[in-house]
């Protein structure tokens, strides 16, 4: 059985096939960091793509919002990813 997490998860990384359709598998780490700090909940995003992966790391008060960060620079990312191979 999924937890809410697991479907924000699923939901949130799935849109990242609409910015760029190469994409072999998504590699994600949730980490709790110090339990006296606030912002402890860090999550690292590993995007495999034919070529480079795209990596990114994101840093906050809940998994979520750290999610919703690192999946949005990672968007950005592959938009310009997408843009440089039009180009070429």
């Amino acid at each position: 059985m999924y937890s809410n997490l697991q479907k924000y998860i699923e939901k949130r990384l799935s849109k990242l096939n609409l910015y760029y359709d190469r994409i072999v598998s998504i590699d994600l780490y949730l980490n709790l960091d110090n339990h006296n700090d606030q912002t402890n909940k860090s999550v690292e995003l590993r995007v495999n793509i034919p070529g480079d992966d795209v990596v990114v790391g994101k840093k906050s008060e809940s998994f979520e919002k750290s999610l919703d960060m690192a999946a949005s620079s990672a968007q950005r990312m592959l938009k310009r990813r997408k843009e440089k191979l039009r180009i070429s």
